[in-house]
């Protein structure tokens, strides 16, 4: 009988969440280019994911390396409440736009994966999405959700 390690669940699960997202991007809502230059909202998200699948399955062959699966209470408490986070950040992207939403995440998730220098915290949380969204939005063309509460984002 195979070892089923924590690196093999990992792998297995973010390969079949790629899969998904990718049969997903197909779908005829996103099948309009917009003002993207002729590329539409998915075109950067499949690069993503197909990068995503590639690396999933990579992590899955190393896996078969490892050990058999062992993990302690915090760090399956710490797992859950990165899927809570996860699930909330995509909710609140629909209710409070891209920006916003990816600020409050980019403040919630490391601490739950363990870093905690507050300082590298803050100033990544307030760059990365001001710089994603402008480059998206504003360079790119490809409209990200927005706020419904400010008319800049």
């Amino acid at each position: 009988m195979p070892r089923v390690s924590l690196a093999m669940m990992i792998g297995a699960g973010m390969a079949l969440l790629a899969v998904f997202l990718i049969h997903h991007t197909f779908a005829d809502v996103y099948q309009r280019s917009y003002q993207a230059a002729g590329r539409g909202p998915v075109f950067f998200p499949r690069i993503l994911l197909g990068i995503l699948l590639v690396l999933s399955v990579a992590v899955m062959i190393e896996a078969r390396k490892d050990a058999a699966l062992q993990v302690s209470w915090d760090v399956a408490l710490r797992m859950v409440l990165v899927l809570l986070a996860t699930g909330g950040y995509v909710l609140a992207v629909t209710k409070a736009g891209f920006l916003l939403a990816s600020i409050g995440f980019a403040l919630i998730l490391p601490p739950l994966l363990g870093y905690r220098r507050l300082l590298p915290i803050l100033v990544i949380a307030a760059l990365y999405p001001v710089c994603i969204w402008y480059l998206f939005d504003r360079i790119v063309r490809i409209p990200l959700p927005s706020s419904p509460w400010f008319v800049w984002f």
